[in-house]
């Protein structure tokens, strides 16, 4: 099965379990939509594109500001949840892996939550995301940082055990995907959750379809993982770091 079949298997499974366990892709999701309106405070956000809308976490909070919102997601069974959640006449949902998109200059706003962590080529994505946007469009993005989570990567070393957690980037290197040549910024906010222990806190992965490992990675034997949760249960916490990503395009330049 290859990583794409494998995003989509996992996140279409836990399509009726989502809601209930995302609540940092629900923090996430409200914190940017504060951010766009904040930056809009009046009008229409014009032509807005969301790539891996999920169940409509972020879309419910800007469809009403659109002149005509395209909702995608690699996962039809997702999309339909959303659809259902923002079922307006100016809303069209495409089934397509956010990261092969190749629009042209269509968009005035480009958005996705927590997407960025399941494509393969990050920087690349971003790049053709851009290529979306109109003169003076702009992208806003939510992405895990490398921090997060740390609670749970001690206690896999202290199990002496492989961390099946995906590689998040780092503050600068999200800010480094962003292309040079328009107005960039990345800010981060700290989340911290505390399960009520580390079964609690599996349920809550697989139940939000993100406990599918880094590509190559194998599920630990069960003995080991009781090593890891038993570390981790000494003190049952989770902080994650949430980086919020800006990018505003070059208005075409007047012709003389």
């Amino acid at each position: 099965m290859s990583r794409l079949s494998q995003v989509i298997h996992a996140f279409s499974g836990a399509a009726k379990s989502y809601d209930d366990h995302a609540r940092v892709q629900a923090f996430g999701a409200r914190r940017l939509a504060g951010r766009i309106l904040s930056q809009h405070p009046s009008g229409s956000l014009g032509c807005v594109l969301e790539v891996g809308c999920g169940t409509g976490l972020l879309s419910t909070q800007l469809v009403d500001r659109s002149d005509f919102y395209v909702l995608t997601d690699v996962s039809p069974t997702l999309l339909d949840v959303a659809l259902h959640k923002v079922d307006h006449s100016h809303v069209v949902p495409l089934v397509v892996d956010g990261e092969q998109l190749c629009f042209s200059a269509s968009f005035d706003l480009i958005v996705g939550n927590f997407v960025l962590p399941w494509f393969q080529d990050p920087k690349r994505a971003i790049s053709r995301l851009v290529g979306s946007l109109k003169p003076g469009g702009e992208l806003y993005l939510t992405t895990l940082g490398n921090n997060s989570c740390h609670e749970w990567r001690t206690a896999h070393h202290l199990a002496e055990a492989p961390c099946g957690l995906l590689d998040f980037p780092s503050f600068g290197q999200f800010k480094d995907w962003f292309p040079l040549t328009g107005d960039r910024s990345v800010e981060e906010e700290w989340v911290t959750l505390t399960p009520l222990n580390a079964l609690a806190f599996l349920r809550t992965w697989k139940g939000t379809g993100c406990h599918l490992g880094h590509p190559g990675y194998k599920p630990l034997p069960p003995t080991t993982l009781r090593a890891v949760m038993q570390a981790y249960d000494q003190d049952p916490q989770l902080s994650y770091q949430v980086l919020y990503g800006y990018y505003k395009k070059s208005e075409r330049r007047r012709e003389e």
